[in-house]
């Protein structure tokens, strides 16, 4: 594979390329009035971003006065990212390009994660996915990034996993060891963040400053932005949702026992169905519907305390929830979950605006290739 370098952009342009991201094509007046540019400032730094192969000039628009403008747009073969989702049920990385494209997707369904399957299917993945890139693009993938539950060997029961194997996580560091396996650099994030990232750029259709992610995945994990931002925290894990405390009238237990996956697929192998259905298709579950509505008002209690406390906490615009599950059911769940937000005790806050997410099952995956770009140019 080509030698691969980091593409180190000014702060103007990366200021200029998100710009172009979020409105799809600009023209250059625009761009400077956006940006504060001068409109000779930005005349240049725009050629020389089309120069570099990232932008493109479109046919001009004729307007009804003065000159046609000429809107400016990515160009999706200008740069590629690289994404690795570890999960508790599969693997799976993802090609996309400079405009969020998914140029391909490898898919690997495993009993439960382990370090040596995970090297394995890296290896073969990459290999496998590089063939859709002209040989003279390759230098443009800008990073593999990596998109995993952190302490994934603290969830050996939920899981279904061996504690013995899992306990191998705890002495692998997946940055060091991938970067020597497909020499890219490598971004590890949360696998709710990587997802929260996905939204903030190919989704967030209300166009929220400051908002709680929420995606429902096997375990329930999600994310912060504030100010346009992703809020990591000092160690990761900001927006890990799924470790909140909550009490369901019976006893105190962590919010992902409430709001997961995993406890609609322990319903189901409870009643002789096949509880891990569920991760083969996001566009159809064939499922009694019963199950699904006890699910699904179940989940919606837990998604609701997550909403009040980010709230409340935080006074954000809005809470996003995208989830593995088909678009019918997401909608039922983020209607649910308004109708348990209005239950809630809210006196001395403001209820929360909730919207579905836009990218959808894929958000993960999606999410992690898209770390290397908005590292690069975001």
């Amino acid at each position: 594979m080509a030698t691969h370098l980091a593409d180190n952009r000014s702060d103007n342009e990366r200021a200029i390329i998100s710009l172009i991201n979020k409105h799809k094509e600009l023209p250059k007046a625009q761009i400077a009035e956006l940006t504060g540019l001068s409109a000779q400032s930005a005349t240049v730094i725009i050629k020389k971003l089309e120069s570099d192969g990232l932008v493109l000039r479109n046919a001009p628009v004729k307007g009804k006065v003065g000159q046609p403008k000429v809107p400016f747009s990515l160009n999706a073969d200008g740069a590629f990212g690289l994404g690795l989702k570890v999960g508790r049920r599969s693997f799976e990385m993802t090609l996309i390009d400079l405009c969020g494209n998914v140029r391909a997707t490898v898919k690997e369904k495993v009993a439960y994660p382990t370090v040596d399957t995970l090297m394995s299917f890296t290896e073969r993945a990459i290999n496998m996915l590089t063939k859709n890139i002209a040989a003279d693009h390759l230098p443009r993938i800008r990073g593999l990034g990596v998109a995993m539950p952190f302490e994934i060997w603290t969830w050996a029961e939920e899981a279904g996993a061996p504690k013995e194997m899992l306990e191998q996580w705890k002495q692998f560091n997946p940055k060091l060891a991938l970067e020597s396996l497909v020499s890219l650099p490598v971004l590890v994030r949360n696998d709710a963040a990587a997802a929260c990232s996905a939204e903030m750029s190919f989704g967030n259709a209300a166009h929220f400053s400051h908002f709680l992610y929420l995606f429902v995945g096997t375990f329930l994990g999600g994310g912060v932005v504030i100010n346009d931002a992703l809020f990591t925290g000092r160690s990761g894990n900001a927006g890990a949702v799924g470790s909140l405390p909550f009490f369901n009238g019976n006893e105190e237990h962590q919010l992902l026992t409430q709001s997961s996956l995993y406890v609609l697929e322990n319903t189901l192998d409870n009643t002789g169905a096949e509880g891990r259905q569920i991760y083969s298709s996001t566009e159809y579950w064939n499922i009694e519907e019963s199950v699904i509505d006890n699910w699904v008002h179940s989940a919606a209690q837990g998604l609701a305390y997550a909403a009040q406390c980010a709230m409340s906490l935080l006074d954000i615009d809005g809470v996003i929830i995208d989830g593995a599950l088909p678009k019918s059911i997401k909608t039922r769940l983020v209607e649910q979950t308004k109708n348990e937000i209005a239950k809630r005790d809210m006196r001395g806050i403001t209820s929360p605006r909730i919207i579905e997410g836009q990218v959808g099952a894929k958000a993960q995956s999606i999410g992690s290739a898209n770390l290397p770009l908005v590292a690069n140019y975001y």
